[in-house]
């Protein structure tokens, strides 16, 4: 449930969930022993033409005087590192690379922005080219340059394989560094305290990018040395109302919520009631994946640590999930899934495993109570209690009803618009079922006192311990890698910002984007909540800016909002100079009025008032037309929050109609049927 880490347009086919974000294949525990200081064993370390860089584990390497290239060990992707001197600018740098390696590259840009430069080079772009989706492939260049000499980083990867080995990209991708450059590090200078002037100055960078960054509003609350520094807010809950955010104005935090759900479960290691090395079947013998054999491998840890090689399944839910949909749907899109890699071999972001390991620790607390329901009342009695969260809740309609900050998204127009969020509809809705994954909705003062729970190791400010020591950290060892530095725990996410080790985790859901971070050296915890699908960038902005802050690190984080807001505007741009607007009238008159996925479930199509409306259920948008280089045509999500996301207009053998959605490791088809 996070969104754009890598990719700002491809991002729009998966929606607001993808999370970008190698161990030797195993059905062990990813991790044995804490490794605090995140130090792995080296990767693969290539030198080339002048600069360093970390090669993706069990690819197949091809040098050559001018080219190296990595082609992933299944095929279907591409890696081509290459160098160009004296090129005009980087898209002309770019193409003269393409052409070393297919002579008859001729793709449009789709998207080229400037970004922060980093590693020691000058300049920094990243260019992403027009392809159908129906392709189902992706093509980018990251292309980094030194005085005159270019660096171009050439990416052909199929959509199935940037799903799975997105992670090895990133690693090569993150360090890729000019040789001899020291990389950024203050973790050697001591932490400042947090005085009135460096909040005024956090607090001030936070309003001026939300502005800049299209956030109407945010929480905002910091925490060090045992004292709560601020908890409060900027901007407003909703561009309607102007009320402003106040310290218990209620955020969704959409994948936060994991690490609260991974809470519960070291609390019943503590009790005694689980291991994390259980099998998930000793506990629950009704959960399946795709066989018997994978079924019986899967430990407790293996459903909440993105390492057992399970792709992303969120079309599931988006498309079948609603306030009144069956708890158990979590547990079902499972049984017939099988990994695509193995048990700790690559990071792979699934919501279905942590909901299940959710209300599997409910289903042990209170076995004789319906299974959804014993999570609410395990998280409430467990976490939300002891934590003295008050106000944090998994009931939608609670927190509809109250303090709440309405979630925003860009328009069309390039203007804010209010998501709809009703008890009855609504894109958010979906993730009912699937609440241990992101269903929480939280204030910022509520989120700082489970962030400062982290800091203590699970002691009160008076000193009485809620938490055992031993489990609450065993969530944080790092395991899988999704990055240079990055690695993912059980729930959260450990990374270093100039060096710096932290614990964080993100959230999305449409209209909400929240982040944490937790700086155990400063003994910081700090916490943004933002209510606009444009609060991705502004939260990334605030991590680096609490760094600056803490470590007098190089300012970058306002040349961070700088590059973010072109990218906006950039983004939205290319998506609409792709669709029709009008739509094709004569392609949206052919649509058949209703279709139907074995997987997906109903969906219909409507005109009402001119315009072209898709209903899947719970949630609704009006659609326009895009025709594809291939000459396909699709139809494409309007409403904000979901614009972007598009179907391939078809037939099938037998001359029934189709709407195909591809989702990077799935691909759905819906059929016309007749109205029941």
């Amino acid at each position: 449930m996070q969104k754009r880490q890598c990719y700002p347009i491809i991002f729009s086919l998966i929606l607001v969930l993808n999370a970008c974000t190698s161990e030797t294949s195993t059905v062990e525990p990813p991790v044995q022993s804490a490794m605090s200081d995140m130090e792995k064993p080296d990767q693969l370390s290539n030198t080339w033409f002048g600069a360093t860089y970390e090669a993706p584990e069990n690819w197949i390497e091809e040098k050559g005087a001018e080219v190296i290239k990595y082609t992933a060990p299944e095929g279907g992707a591409l890696i081509a590192l290459t160098v160009v001197e004296g090129a005009d600018d980087s898209a002309s740098a770019a193409l003269q690379a393409w052409h070393k390696i297919y002579p008859d590259f001729a793709r449009t840009v789709r998207f080229n922005n400037d970004e922060v430069a980093k590693n020691g080079w000058q300049q920094q772009t990243f260019i992403e080219y027009e392809s159908a989706i129906s392709e189902e492939r992706a093509f980018f260049a990251l292309v980094l340059r030194k005085e005159s000499d270019w660096h171009v980083v050439l990416v052909d990867f199929s959509l199935a394989v940037l799903g799975k080995r997105g992670s090895q990209l990133n690693l090569l991708v993150d360090s890729y560094t000019v040789q001899g450059y020291e990389a950024e590090d203050v973790s050697g200078n001591p932490a400042h305290t947090l005085d009135s002037n460096k909040l005024d100055a956090l607090l001030s960078f936070v309003s001026g990018a939300a502005e800049k960054l299209h956030v109407p509003g945010a929480g905002v609350a910091i925490y060090q040395d045992g004292k709560i520094l601020y908890e409060g807010g900027v901007g407003v809950k909703s561009i309607l109302t102007k009320e402003p955010v106040d310290k218990n104005t209620l955020f969704q935090v959409a994948s936060n919520t994991k690490g609260m759900t991974t809470l519960l479960l070291a609390k019943l290691v503590e009790m005694g009631k689980l291991q994390w090395d259980d099998k998930v079947t000793d506990h629950y013998p009704d959960f399946k994946l795709g066989s018997p054999e994978t079924t019986n491998k899967v430990l407790i840890r293996h459903l909440v640590c993105a390492c057992t090689g399970l792709p992303r399944k969120d079309m599931t839910w988006v498309f079948n999930s609603g306030p009144d949909a069956p708890t158990l749907m979590a547990v079902e899109d499972l049984a017939n899934v099988e990994p695509t890699s193995e048990f700790g071999e690559l990071y792979q972001y699934n919501n279905q495993m942590p909901a299940v390991a959710g209300y599997i620790a409910g289903h042990i607390l209170y076995p004789d109570m319906e299974i959804g329901a014993a999570y609410d009342k395990a998280m409430q009695e467990f976490i939300f209690d002891p934590l003295q969260m008050k106000s944090t809740t998994l009931s939608f309609s609670t927190a509809i009803a109250g303090n709440i900050a309405k979630p925003h998204a860009l328009g069309l127009d390039y203007e804010l618009k209010e998501v709809l969020q009703t008890p009855e509809q609504g894109f958010n809705l979906t993730v009912i079922p699937y609440r241990p994954s992101g269903g929480a909705f939280s204030s910022s003062s509520d989120m700082l006192k489970y962030l400062a729970n982290e800091l203590t190791l699970g002691v009160t400010p008076e000193g009485e311990r809620l938490f055992a020591e031993k489990p609450l950290l065993e969530r944080r060892q790092p395991g899988v890698s999704s990055g240079k530095d990055k690695y993912y725990g059980m729930g959260l996410s450990t990374k270093k910002i100039a060096g710096v080790e932290i614990i964080e985790h993100g959230g999305s859901m449409a209209g909400y984007k929240s982040q944490f971070i937790v700086i155990p050296s400063a003994n910081v915890a700090a916490v943004i909540l933002t209510n606009s699908d444009e609060g991705y960038y502004l939260a990334s902005a605030f991590q680096r800016k609490l760094i600056e802050l803490l470590y007098d690190a190089p300012s970058k984080a306002a040349e961070e909002v700088e590059v973010f807001a072109l990218e906006q505007q950039k983004g939205i741009a290319a998506r609409l100079n792709e669709i029709d607007l009008p739509g094709d009238a004569t392609i949206l008159a052919n649509l058949a009025k209703h279709y139907e996925s074995d997987i997906l479930g109903e969906l219909s199509i409507t005109q009402v008032g001119g315009q072209t409306i898709f209903d899947p259920g719970v949630w609704t948008s009006t659609v326009t037309t895009k025709t594809s280089s291939d000459g396909k045509h699709s139809i494409v999500m309007t409403n904000p929050a979901i614009f972007g996301l598009e179907l391939v207009i078809g037939q099938n053998d037998a001359g029934k109609r189709t709407l195909t959605l591809i989702d990077m490791q799935h691909s759905y088809v819906f059929t016309e049927v007749s109205a029941k």
